[in-house]
């Protein structure tokens, strides 16, 4: 049995919260005398980097340091970069002849760190972790010597699964891009084979209802928005209803394409699905559009196609704030006679089906590695107090 410790991570670490930097303060070109800021998205990418005069030397991180998020998506932990944190972020310093920095990271990334977390975080909206539930984890800690052979053990099991998943996630993005091609095939590559239409000859279009929160109730009329869009599929599980007096085409039909018109987030923009079954009366809301027509199993194919985006985009950029039915009415597409763009449809659907069902046997796969790696942490870390 080896000899361990219980102690807590105040015991063993220091926690130093960032700092609120207003807007007008940060500028988006690096000056002399000026750092980078950090949020917590600036750890995953770099679209927006932004920079702030260094005169706040307790807030500096380097490489070196680990940094937990502190709200929001409390928990996650990064390394790596340099700068100056913003407030929702933390540095954590310890003393590596006490706790090894990499057993220290296999800690915060395990089940053990954030199951205590979990049952004491503050807050729904945002979440909320705070320095003292972070200090006051406690953690079962070896000798150095062996923190070092426990830290080998899990760099190589844990890089055997990673590659697992990583391979896995790659058959995931093969499989996504071979749907893409094929739709991509039939209304880009074949184009010139087809009749050329405008989508406002083959179908109409409609905005939302407007509505104010004194119309919501709780038993009024559904209002479908872009978060019952999951995946291409309609979904209902977050319901919000209207008591207000609507128009007889502002009623969703089964063969309706529901359309995310404008969102918070540009990535919502665009996406669609049909409506399919409908148990009771069904509206919009602002955000959304339908577009209505007899050919829409086709028509739903074409949304999700390069061509349709590439069209609604102009070459102009690869974001949009808004599409509006001015854009519709200018939108071309390949039309075949019926007996085609039946087979095309057809094609699609079973094509979509057997990506759907690979996509959720790979996903289950790479939930069986996470649930193998967390496993093997919490083994690893966990161990009787001598």
């Amino acid at each position: 049995m080896s000899s361990r410790k219980l102690l807590t991570l105040r015991d063993i670490c220091q926690a130093t919260q960032g700092v609120q930097i207003i807007k007008n303060l940060q500028s988006k070109i690096q000056k002399k005398g000026f750092k980078r800021y950090f949020y917590i998205s600036d750890f995953t990418h770099d679209k927006n980097i932004k920079y702030v005069k260094d005169i706040y030397p307790k807030k500096i991180f380097t490489s070196e340091d680990l940094i937990v998020s502190n709200t929001g998506s409390h928990g996650l932990v990064f390394t790596g970069k340099e700068g100056i944190l913003s407030n929702n972020l933390f540095k954590v310093t310890f003393d590596n002849k006490i706790i090894n920095r990499f057993f220290l990271l296999y800690f915060l990334e395990s089940g053990l760190f954030k199951d205590f977390q979990l049952k004491r975080v503050k807050g729904t909206a945002n979440p909320h972790m705070g320095h003292q539930n972070f200090l006051n984890t406690p953690i079962s800690l070896p000798q150095l010597s062996e923190q070092q052979s426990i830290v080998t053990k899990l760099d190589a099991v844990t890089a055997e699964i990673d590659k697992g998943i990583n391979h896995t996630q790659k058959l995931i993005e093969n499989a996504n891009q071979l749907f893409e091609e094929k739709i991509k095939q039939y209304f880009i590559n074949n184009i010139t084979n087809a009749n050329i239409v405008k989508l406002s000859d083959i179908s109409e279009y409609f905005n939302g209802l407007t509505y104010s929160p004194k119309d919501v109730s709780e038993e009024g009329t559904i209002v479908l928005r872009s978060g019952n869009i999951q995946n291409g599929k309609m979904k209902y599980l977050d319901i919000k209803r209207v008591n207000k007096k609507i128009k007889d085409k502002l009623y969703v039909k089964p063969t309706d394409i529901l359309i995310c018109s404008r969102n918070g987030s540009q990535k919502l923009i665009g996406k669609s699905s049909l409506i399919g079954e409908i148990k009771e009366p069904m509206t919009f809301g602002t955000f959304m559009m339908i577009l209505r027509s007899e050919h829409n199993e086709y028509l739903q194919w074409f949304i999700k196609s390069k061509l349709f985006k590439k069209q609604i985009l102009k070459g102009e950029s690869t974001m949009i704030n808004q599409i509006t039915r001015y854009m519709l009415d200018d939108i071309s597409l390949p039309f075949p006679d019926k007996k085609n763009y039946t087979k095309i449809v057809k094609e699609l659907d079973e094509l979509d089906g057997h990506i759907r069902m690979l996509n959720k046997t790979l996903n289950i796969k790479i939930d069986n590695f996470k649930a193998l790696k967390s496993s093997i942490l919490q083994q690893e870390l966990l161990d009787e107090v001598a």
